[in-house]
């Protein structure tokens, strides 16, 4: 990251190493996938290695994560302007995702809340909205990704809500769809050589740019833990066809942070948050589009 205007500082002892400048900080770790990108939690890949004294990450990391992260304005041919967006909120229908049992709260209820209060938002801002559905409907997986297809959609941005065995998990975290030839966050045992290119891979620069600004937006709006961008396959991720991102914005499985989901107030504070990310990233895709 020399060659980018980012110096780097001695690697510690302990493996770790810290690369910053005036406008980006990035600390990694030694056979870590997990990266600090200006104080936000990223995952990697493939995790750093140390050779020579310095810390080095994979090329398709450097191509898929830390270049988009850093010099979009090299991604200029692919930069797609947002004018309109596809939400999915998750689940609906026989389908009713995650649940709170003391609550009697559930995903499908609350992710159509926050899709309906975001959608709402950014139609005020100047978007076109397109909504997977207004109501308790269940949609295939991989239908929702062709729908926003056949809208021509310009984002893609699916909300969802988490749940775990430990009552003790809780954060928000955000996904992008996994590069070709690369493990998904949490897998260390799936061949290399099966994990091939999928639809949603055309646009994985501004998926990372995507993901990035709307998980900072959240962390910074809401508070809660980061728990990191991350990787998946997820169906509606393979299947876009622009940039898209999937969000699981609190646990319904943790006590406290369920009552908060439960608020009107937070879900609408949730919404504003993701707006806002997404105001982000339509502003990068716009500062690198050519002045006419």
């Amino acid at each position: 990251m020399r060659s980018w205007g980012i110096p780097a500082e001695r690697m510690s002892v302990e493996g770790a190493q810290t690369f910053a400048n005036v406008w980006n900080s990035l600390e990694l770790q030694h056979d870590s996938r997990e990266f600090r990108f200006n104080g936000l939690r990223v995952f990697m890949g493939d995790g750093a290695k140390a050779y020579g004294g310095e810390l080095w990450v994979s090329r398709i990391d450097v191509e898929k994560l830390f270049r988009p992260l850093l010099r979009q304005r090299e991604f200029e041919a692919e930069a797609r302007p947002v004018r309109r967006i596809m939400i999915d909120a998750g689940h609906g229908g026989q389908d009713r995702g995650t649940y709170s049992d003391p609550l009697a709260l559930s995903e499908k209820e609350i992710a159509l809340d926050v899709a309906l209060r975001l959608g709402a938002i950014l139609a005020q801002q100047g978007f076109e909205i397109r909504q997977i559905r207004e109501d308790d409907t269940f949609f295939e997986k991989g239908q929702r990704a062709v729908m926003a297809q056949l809208e021509e959609a310009d984002l893609f941005v699916s909300i969802h809500f988490n749940a775990a065995g430990n009552p003790n998990a809780q954060g928000t975290e955000t996904y992008v769809l996994t590069p070709a030839r690369q493990r998904s966050t949490g897998d260390a045992a799936t061949p290399i050589a099966g994990l091939g290119p999928e639809s949603g891979n055309d646009t994985d620069p501004w998926n990372a740019v995507l993901g990035a600004e709307v998980h900072r937006a959240l962390i910074d709006r809401l508070g809660t833990v980061d728990r990191g961008l991350k990787r998946a396959r997820f169906a509606v991720l393979r299947l876009a066809k622009m940039p898209a991102i999937l969000i699981e914005a609190g646990f319904l499985s943790h006590e406290e942070e369920a009552r908060e989901i439960a608020s009107p107030h937070r879900r609408g504070e949730i919404a504003e948050a993701i707006a806002n990310g997404i105001v982000a990233y339509a502003n990068q895709v716009q500062a690198v589009q050519p002045k006419s």
